[in-house]
C-alpha cells in the first residue's frame, strides 16, 4: 500500500486529490516491485557496458551481440509470493511472463532456465508445493515449445513459508529486427492482444511488494492464471507481426497492468497516451480501476503507425488473436484514462512512472563471523560421509525434476541438462553455454563475500565446458527492505556482485529485485536466506565442442588445479554433519580465479582436456563423484598431497575453497597441459587415474559407484515418489 508520506507528497505534486482510478495506479507503480525504489540507488555498483551490449538494463531484456548480426537477448525474473499461495499458476505464470519479456525486444525465445528453493522435501507440504511448481513450469513451457537447458535447486528451511521461483528466458534477434519498449511517435496507435483482461492478478505487485502472512487471503485477487496455449498463439501472431515490420513500440503487460506498460512506454519515449478502458476486451471485469492494474498473463501492448493498422489488424484475425486499439500517443506528457467517455484518470507521466519518493533506508551491521573449526572432526566414516553427501537434497540427482521438461523442442539443444552449464546453438552457428548458482549459505554468513563467491561458482561452470564469460543476468531475492539487518543483507550482496563483475569484465545485462521474501506464520516472522541468484553466460570458440564432466578415457590422469585451504565453515559437509551453517565461509580470490579461469580456458583452446569440473557444494570428494556417477569409468586416487594448507583427508575432501577444477588429462597431453599452469603460477597435482572399474578409490577407502549411483538417483526420489 501507498504510505502516508507518500501519498502527501504525490498529492502536492499533483495539486489535487486523486480519482479513486488514479490512487490505485500510483498505488501499482510505486509498490516495490514496480518502482525498485528500496534497490536502484544501488545499481551504479554494477558494471553495465561493455562493447558488445547492445541492449542494457531497463527494458523487457537485454541483449549481446554474438557476430554476425545477431544478439542473444536474456530475461531473469521472479515470481515467488505467487508460487507460494499456487505453486502450479505461479511458476507457469512466472514462465509465460518472461517470455513475454524476451519477445517484446523483438526476439525468437529460444530456452529457458529455473531456479527453485524451496523447503526440505521431507515435509509432505514441500514435497507437494516443489512438485507443483515443476508441473507448472513444465506444462507451461513444453506447451509453447521452448526447451529448458538449465536450472538450479536449493533446500532451506527458510524457504518453506516463502518459496523462490527464478525464471530464466534466452532469446536471439537478428540485429535490424530488434524492437524498443518505447512509444516516440505522437498519433500512433495503442493495441492491446492476446488474452482478454480478468480479475486474476490485480493488485500482484502490491502482493509481491509485502510480506506473506497467513492472516491474508490473497488467493483470488493477487495471482495470475497462466495460459500456455494462449501464450503460443501469442508468440507465432507476434512472430508474423515482427517478420514484416509492423511493431514501432512493444510491451509486455505484467506487473503494474496497463497502468505500467503504458505508463513505461511513454515515459522511455518522452510522450503520453491516452487510453479507452472500454474498449479493453475483458472476461468478467467490469470496475476500470480493476482493468487499468489487472496483471492478466499474455497480453502485450503494442505502438503502431496508423499505416500499418489495417495490415496488423488482418493478421491478428487471421490467428484469431483478441485485439482492440485502446488509444494512442499523445504529444503532451500526461496518462489520459479514460472509460465510456469520461476521464477517470489524468496523471503527469513523469509523477506516475518515476515520481516515488525514495524512502529512507537504515543499513545495519551484518554479523561478524569466525573462522574456528572447532565443530570440525574427522569422520569415523569417510566413505559413509560421501555417501550422505551425494544423497543429500542440495547435491543429489535431479533429474526427477528436469526429466519432466522438454529439453530438444526446437533443435537447438546441444548439451543435456545436467551438466555445468546447459549449451545452445544460434542461428549465426555460435554455441553459447548457460548456468546459473547461488549459494544462499554462504550468502547468510557473508552476503558481499557468498554473492561474489556464487558468481565465480557460474563462472568456473561456463569455463570448465570451454566458453568465455560475456554476460551476466541476476534475480535478487531478500526480505524487506524495512528492516535494517534485512536491508544490509541486500546492499552487502549488490557490493559483492558489483564487485565481482568489475573484477572480471562481465556486463551485468538484466535482472529483477524481489524483496519482502518473508513470512509472518503463528505471529512469527520468518525470513529466507539471502539468494541472489546469478546466471552467467558464455561463448565457444568456432567449432569447438563443450566439455563435459563425464570421465570418458581409462588410464587417463585427473589433476587438480588450484590450492585447498581449511574452508568448511558454510559448507555443505557441516550442513549435513552439524545440522547447521555457521562460521566464515570460503573466501573470494578474485587474482586466482581470473588465472585458474585462464589457464583452464588456454588449456581447452590446445584440446587438452578431456573433461573438467568445477569444485563447488561438496568440495572435490563430490565434485569427483560427480565425474564419474554418469561415466562408465572410475578413478583410483591418491590423496597424500594436496596443495595449500588442508591438514586432514575430510578438510581435503570437502572443503570448498573457490577457484579450483578437476581436469582430465592424457599422458600424451600432460606435458603442455602442466607448462601452461606453470606459466599461469597456479599449485596443481596429479589425484590419479580414471580406471576400467567402476569403483571410486580415494587412496584409504573405496566406494562401489553402483551403489553410489543409486544413492545419488534417489536423493529427491524418495520424497517425490
Amino acid at each position: 500500500m501507498i504510505s502516508k508520506d507518500e501519498l502527501q507528497i504525490a498529492t502536492k505534486t499533483l495539486g489535487r486529490d486523486f480519482t479513486e482510478t488514479e490512487l490505485r495506479m500510483i498505488e501499482a507503480l510505486w509498490s516495490e516491485h514496480c518502482s525498485y525504489k528500496s534497490s536502484k540507488r544501488w545499481f551504479y555498483l554494477f558494471k553495465t557496458t561493455a562493447d558488445n551490449v547492445a541492449l542494457g538494463v531497463g527494458e523487457g531484456a537485454g541483449l549481446f551481440d554474438i557476430g554476425g548480426g545477431y544478439y542473444a537477448g536474456v530475461s531473469m525474473d521472479s515470481h515467488n509470493h505467487p508460487s507460494q499461495i499456487d505453486p502450479y499458476n505461479g511458476a507457469g505464470s512466472g514462465i509465460g511472463g518472461t517470455i513475454r519479456n524476451v519477445i517484446s525486444q523483438g526476439c525468437k525465445a529460444v530456452g529457458l532456465m529455473n531456479c527453485l528453493r524451496f523447503g526440505h522435501p521431507q515435509k509432505p507440504k514441500n514435497a507437494l508445493s516443489l512438485s507443483n511448481a515443476v508441473r507448472g513450469i513444465s506444462d507451461y513451457g513444453n506447451s509453447v515449445g521452448i526447451p529448458m537447458v538449465g536450472g538450479e535447486m536449493e533446500f532451506d528451511e527458510s524457504f518453506e513459508d516463502n518459496c523462490l521461483v527464478n525464471i530464466v528466458c534466452i532469446g536471439c534477434v537478428k540485429s535490424e529486427n530488434v524492437v524498443r519498449s518505447i512509444a516516440r511517435t505522437p498519433g500512433h496507435h495503442i493495441v492491446i492482444f492476446g488474452s482478454k483482461t480478468g480479475c486474476d492478478g490485480v493488485g500482484g505487485v502490491i502482493f509481491a511488494s509485502n510480506v506473506i502472512s497467513d492472516s491474508k487471503d490473497w488467493s483470488t485477487s493477487a495471482i495470475q492464471i497462466g495460459d500456455s496455449l494462449a501464450e503460443k498463439v501469442l508468440i507465432d501472431t507476434l512472430t508474423e507481426l515482427l517478420e514484416e515490420h509492423l511493431i514501432d513500440g512493444l510491451q509486455d503487460i505484467g506487473g503494474g497492468g496497463l497502468a505500467a506498460a503504458a505508463g513505461d512506454l511513454a515515459h522511455s519515449g518522452g510522450t503520453g497516451v491516452e487510453i479507452e478502458l472500454d474498449k479493453v476486451p475483458t472476461r468478467g471485469v467490469v470496475n476500470p480501476s480493476d482493468i487499468i492494474i489487472s496483471e492478466s498473463q499474455e497480453r502485450m501492448l503494442a505502438i503502431i503507425a496508423p499505416t500499418n493498422m489495417d495490415r496488423v489488424k488482418t493478421l491478428l484475425e487471421k490467428n484469431d488473436t483478441p485485439y482492440a486499439v485502446i488509444g494512442k500517443v499523445t504529444d503532451d506528457g500526461y496518462y489520459t484514462a479514460k472509460y465510456e467517455g469520461e476521464i477517470i484518470a489524468k496523471l503527469p507521466i513523469s509523477l506516475l512512472v518515476d515520481g516515488v519518493l525514495i524512502p529512507e533506508r537504515v543499513e545495519g551491521k551484518i554479523p561478524s563471523q569466525t573462522d574456528s573449526l572447532s565443530w570440525f572432526k574427522e569422520p569415523d566414516d569417510y566413505g559413509s560421509a560421501i555417501m550422505n553427501l551425494i544423497s543429500s537434497v542440495n547435491i543429489c540427482d535431479r533429474s526427477w525434476i528436469y526429466s519432466q521438461y522438454d529439453q530438444h523442442v526446437q533443435s537447438n539443444t546441444v548439451v543435456d541438462i545436467g551438466q555445468n552449464a546447459g549449451v545452445l546453438e544460434f542461428p549465426n552457428g555460435r554455441l553459447l553455454a548457460f548456468t546459473s548458482d547461488c549459494n544462499s549459505f554462504w550468502c547468510k554468513l557473508d552476503p558481499q563475500v557468498g554473492t561474489a563467491n556464487s558468481a565465480a561458482e557460474s563462472l568456473r561452470n561456463i569455463v570448465s565446458m570451454g566458453a568465455r564469460p560475456i554476460f551476466i543476468a541476476n534475480c535478487l531475492n531478500f526480505g524487506s527492505p524495512e528492516k535494517p539487518d534485512s536491508y544490509a543483507q541486500f546492499v552487502e550482496s549488490v557490493r559483492g556482485l558489483g564487485r565481482f563483475s568489475h573484477d572480471f569484465n562481465i556486463p551485468i545485462i538484466g535482472g529483477n529485485v524481489s524483496l519482502y521474501n518473508e513470512a509472518l506464520v503463528d505471529g512469527q516472522n520468518r525470513r529466507i536466506n539471502p539468494s541472489p541468484q546469478i546466471m552467467l553466460a558464455g561463448i565457444f570458440k568456432e567449432k569447438f565442442s563443450p566439455i563435459k564432466r563425464n570421465l570418458v578415457t581409462p588410464w587417463a590422469n585427473i589433476f587438480l588445479v588450484g590450492e585447498t585451504f581449511p574452508e568448511l565453515n558454510g559448507s555443505e559437509f557441516q550442513r549435513v554433519i552439524v545440522g547447521e551453517v555457521k562460521g566464515e565461509p570460503p573466501k573470494y580470490r578474485p587474482n586466482w580465479e581470473k588465472k585458474t579461469m585462464d589457464a583452464i580456458l588456454e588449456s581447452h583452446d590446445r584440446g587438452l582436456i578431456r573433461s573438467c569440473n568445477n569444485v563447488g557444494r561438496g568440495g572435490i570428494a563430490i565434485a569427483l563423484m560427480k565425474m564419474a556417477l554418469r561415466s562408465e569409468y572410475g578413478f583410483k586416487l591418491n590423496m597424500e598431497y594436496i596443495p595449500g594448507t588442508v591438514n586432514s583427508l575430510a578438510q581435503s575432501l570437502f572443503s570448498e575453497t573457490s577457484s579450483r577444477y578437476l581436469a582430465e588429462v592424457t599422458e600424451s597431453n600432460q606435458p603442455e597441459f602442466l607448462s601452461i599452469l606453470e606459466k599461469h603460477e597456479l599449485a596443481t597435482c596429479e589425484l590419479g587415474l580414471t580406471t576400467l572399474e567402476p569403483t571410486a578409490d580415494f587412496g584409504r577407502f573405496t566406494i562401489p559407484l553402483e551403489k553410489a549411483k543409486m544413492e545419488f538417483s534417489d536423493g529427491l526420489g524418495k520424497y517425490l515418489g
